[in-house]
């Protein structure tokens, strides 16, 4: 699960320090660079800590903290934007402000997950949106595709740790099938439900919802 979680944002510093070696930048874009190098380095060194502490996290009460939507939504657009451009992606990432109570790297790693999976999920020039709305309940989050869908069979299996519906796609693009596993677990510590609606060959639709907010 540790090295599924540290493919996405090693992947991004790996592309940039690569660019920042091979491409002439402006000043400007090499500081962007760095920044990125060294905030996703950061998140890693904490996202480490906060695998682990998954592992025993049954045993224990998950400290929550109020967690900003509209940051959990600046931090989302400045990794994806250069993977929705790599595989021309039209992707919206849209969440209504909002607070949801809980633990701010487990959630954005719920949330780069949803949105991996769903980025190999659709074919070149697809389309990806994630939404996050305050309803009576709580506060809903939306993600959205127009890819190959999930037969409706395998619905109730996406959630199992290492179930791949279709393996040789999963391991061609660096899958585990860990991580709906791991969405399963963050969205259950916070108290959440999940919810996932499927046609093969049109795409998914899957909703978590949180209870209770803070405005």
């Amino acid at each position: 699960a540790f090295a599924h979680e540290l493919k996405t944002p090693l992947t991004s510093i790996i592309g940039y320090a690569d660019m920042l070696n091979s491409v002439n930048l402006s000043e400007k874009e090499k500081r962007e660079a760095y920044f990125y190098i060294y905030s996703q380095g950061k998140r890693l060194e904490s996202l480490s800590h906060k695998l682990l502490e998954l592992v025993s996290m049954d045993r224990q009460e998950m400290a929550r903290k109020p967690v900003s939507t509209k940051e959990l939504e600046k931090n989302l657009h400045t990794v994806m934007r250069p993977v929705f451009a790599g595989k021309k992606i039209k992707g919206k990432i849209l969440l209504e402000k909002s607070v949801i109570m809980g633990d701010y790297e487990l959630l954005l790693s719920l949330l780069y997950n949803l949105l991996d999976n769903a980025v190999k999920a659709v074919e070149e020039g697809g389309f990806i949106l994630l939404k996050g709305s305050c309803v009576p309940e709580g506060y809903e989050i939306k993600v959205v595709d127009n890819g190959r869908g999930i037969p409706q069979k395998e619905i109730h299996r996406i959630t199992e740790a290492f179930y791949m519906v279709d393996k040789s796609r999963s391991r061609k693009e660096g899958g585990a099938g860990i991580g709906m596993a791991l969405c399963k677990k963050i969205i259950t510590l916070h108290g959440g439900t999940l919810r996932i609606q499927s046609r093969l060959g049109e795409g998914t639709v899957i909703k978590v919802s949180f209870p209770g907010r803070l405005r």
